[in-house]
């Protein structure tokens, strides 16, 4: 869980920083764009100022210029040797710089939509006279010498103010005023219109603004489709160790009902169901064991094997149900004497058999006689019916030669053979 929260925040973080970057990206992008544009306004209006600054310029260097005299032109009334007249009479008209630039702003206006204007803190002509831009942009000109512009965007227009200064033929028609050679004299306005540039930065500032919803949005969308994707991987990554942890006890369930069936069935294929003591399988597997440890060993070995007395007649006087009786009642007689390491088989009918592990045939026949003489004091009671039982036994000793378990099972059921023969309730060594 821990490696899942981390995982969502480093992921939510990182597109968080990369949609700031992105943003910061489409946003400076923007902003370039607009000093690019900013940029040309100057160099149009800049050019402008230059091309106009030149006609005066030369005009100012020739000592002005003169025209005849039509309709639509007059003569600078601020102007004191403002007209002349030719050889045949004929009126020409002086056009100095200023007066140039008055008549180029009134045609670029009409027609360009461009507006010049020379202006000038103290102005010979009132029409002169600075506006509040005009005003500003000389006032910082002249606090700044060696700046040469100043401009601003205002009401649809972008304005240029540049400084014009004294020279030498600018001398004739402001010697009143003081000035001299490099002083600033005012300033030359132009300004041209900005509604392509307006236009193309409302554009710019629209697919801006779609470029940061887009930006937000998708980032949105990324931070959800990848939390609920890590979200869905760990809650399966969860739900497959919860089904693997029922899965395990599930397995360790049926594992433990598969021990215990096999358990039970072991159980039923190699215990008696009579007499509930290991039957004939378990004794030759386990007593082979036996035999071929106590033969490595070189250790002592025994095997009795035990038959009841007139059994067939206890059957065929009191019938099986009895019989069976009969046969429980020694097989637990003889296990209350066998030990943990010995081996107690019924082998089929009512022949029982004893491996006693270290154990010799003396020792063997003793405890043979203490189990005979225990049986022999035997009386079963049921009802009405008493039975004494007796049992004849046959034991026989592991010799060097024996190589199997049969060998010495062999001799203790002749043993027991010659026990029954002498009249049985007898226990014979072989």
């Amino acid at each position: 869980m821990k490696n899942k929260n981390f995982l969502i925040y480093f992921t939510i973080t990182t597109i968080f920083f990369f949609t700031l970057f992105i943003i910061k990206y489409i946003n400076d992008s923007r902003n370039d764009y607009q000093v690019v544009s900013e940029k040309i306004l100057f160099q149009q209006a800049s050019t402008l100022f230059n091309n106009i600054v030149t006609m005066r310029k030369w005009s100012s260097d020739h000592g002005a210029i003169y025209v005849k005299a039509h309709e639509g032109i007059e003569p600078n009334p601020y102007l004191h040797d403002n007209h002349t007249y030719t050889k045949e009479n004929e009126l020409l008209i002086k056009i100095n710089p200023a007066w140039m630039t008055r008549q180029l702003s009134e045609i670029s206006n009409k027609n360009e939509n461009f507006y010049f204007k020379i202006t000038s803190l103290n102005p010979i002509n009132p029409s002169n006279t600075p506006d509040k831009f005009e005003k500003t942009a000389l006032e910082d000109l002249n606090k700044n010498i060696d700046k040469k512009f100043y401009t601003n965007i205002e009401n649809n227009k972008y304005n240029l103010m540049g400084s014009l200064k004294v020279e030498p033929s600018c001398l004739s028609c402001h010697t009143e005023q003081n000035y001299k050679v490099g002083d600033i004299i005012g300033g030359l306005r132009v300004s041209v219109p900005i509604d392509n540039y307006i236009e193309n930065i409302e554009i710019s500032n629209s697919k801006t603004n779609a470029l940061y919803f887009i930006t937000f949005f998708t980032s949105i969308v990324f931070i959800i489709i990848i939390t609920f994707t890590i979200s869905s991987i760990y809650a399966r990554e969860l739900n497959i160790r919860k089904l693997n942890k029922t899965l395990e006890k599930r397995v360790h369930k049926r594992t433990k009902e598969l021990r215990d069936a096999n358990k039970r069935l072991t159980e039923i294929s190699t215990i008696d169901y009579l007499t509930n003591i290991p039957n004939r399988r378990y004794f030759f597997e386990s007593g082979s064991k036996y035999f071929y440890l106590a033969k490595r060993e070189e250790s002592d070995l025994s095997i009795i094997c035990i038959d009841i007395d007139h059994f067939k007649k206890i059957n065929d006087t009191y019938g099986h149900n009895i019989g069976d009786e009969i046969l429980k009642l020694i097989a637990s007689t003889i296990n209350t004497y066998v030990r943990k390491s010995d081996i107690l088989a019924r082998m089929g009918g009512e022949e029982f058999t004893i491996l006693l592990n270290n154990m010799n045939e003396e020792k063997a026949f003793v405890f043979a006689e203490k189990i005979r003489t225990h049986i022999e004091k035997l009386t079963y009671e049921n009802n009405d019916i008493k039975i004494k039982v007796t049992i004849s036994l046959g034991i026989s000793q592991m010799k060097k030669d024996d190589n199997k378990l049969d060998s010495i099972i062999l001799r203790a059921d002749k043993a027991l053979y010659t026990a029954k023969e002498l009249n049985r309730n007898n226990t014979v060594i072989n």
